[in-house]
């Protein structure tokens, strides 16, 4: 099979770009499917879902590639189908979705809304194969129109290869308390966990930064201070020698890394502290956050 480029038109033989190899093109530019702009969700006075004009990548499989889907409403800007009245007794939650078909059934852009069950604890229902969620809005009973539904998720974006994906992940603790004052074998203090988390996927190698912020005081007269150390996937990546001083008002203070975090998957970022014994006591004060933020693509 030979390869050939957006921007060639088939030639006779049928030799150019074809409709798979320019979806699988566009594939290479979006780190994922999701709103470009506009498509905002809104109620209206039957029961029907208000669509805005906009724009989402769209995908009907990894196979597939993705196509960048334009909705004008066709002269009507809501999903094409209708839901069920508020139920009597439960509220509900449905997701208004778009799919962009590249084959069967058609070759057209579809907005739709899948209606969810009622329930005391209402869920989001799972929209058709190829379906990208626009919004997620709320029914409660007894409503005669989708005016009445309020929205009750959020929007997924779609990012640009190389643009930054913003938060990785966020983790923190509120539980205020002493560390460990052991001494270990070498005589001084203990290595102990702090806080870890999970990026999310990561779709090329990133620049990251780390962000360790705490907030502590002493218990007793001078400075105290502790050592923290940064690991990624269990490997130390920081040199353990990061003193922090501790400081009897309450202050907030922060240690950032920029570090370099490999694509094609996710990965576990921990902190470890070690408090130096032989210098003043001090204790955790209700807050200590582990936040990792995306930098943009590493070269």
């Amino acid at each position: 099979m030979m390869s050939t480029a957006l921007g060639v038109a088939p030639d006779q033989s049928g030799q150019g770009c074809d409709a798979l190899t320019h979806r699988r093109i566009i594939a290479s530019q979006w780190a994922n499917t999701g709103v470009i702009t506009g498509l905002d969700v809104s109620g209206r006075q039957d029961l029907h879902y208000g669509v805005s004009t906009g724009a989402a990548v769209c995908s009907m499989g990894e196979a597939d590639g993705m196509s960048i889907a334009y909705w004008d409403g066709a002269g009507s800007p809501c999903t094409e189908n209708a839901v069920d009245a508020g139920d009597a007794t439960y509220p509900r939650i449905d997701a208004v979705y778009i799919i962009s078909h590249t084959g069967s059934p058609d070759n057209l852009v579809h907005v739709k809304v899948k209606q969810g069950t009622p329930s005391a604890s209402p869920v989001a229902p799972q929209v058709e194969a190829g379906g990208l969620v626009l919004g997620l809005m709320r029914m409660p009973a007894g409503a005669t129109s989708t005016a009445a539904a309020v929205s009750c998720g959020p929007t997924d974006y779609a990012i640009p290869v190389g643009a930054s994906l913003g938060r990785l992940g966020y983790v923190q603790s509120l539980v205020s308390g002493p560390m460990d004052w052991s001494r270990g074998t070498d005589g001084s203090g203990l290595w102990q966990r702090q806080l870890s988390l999970t990026t999310s996927y990561l779709p090329t190698d990133r620049l990251a930064d780390v962000v360790w912020t705490w907030r502590a005081s002493t218990t007793a007269p001078g400075v105290g201070s502790y050592r923290c150390d940064l690991y990624v996937d269990d490997v130390r990546v920081s040199d353990g020698m990061d003193e922090c001083a501790v400081f009897q008002p309450w202050s907030k203070q922060a240690v950032r890394w920029r570090i370099v975090l490999s694509g094609g998957k996710a990965h576990q970022v921990r902190i470890d502290a070690k408090p130096a014994i032989d210098r003043a006591r001090w204790q955790w004060q209700g807050l200590r956050s582990l936040e990792v933020m995306d930098a943009g693509v590493a070269r």
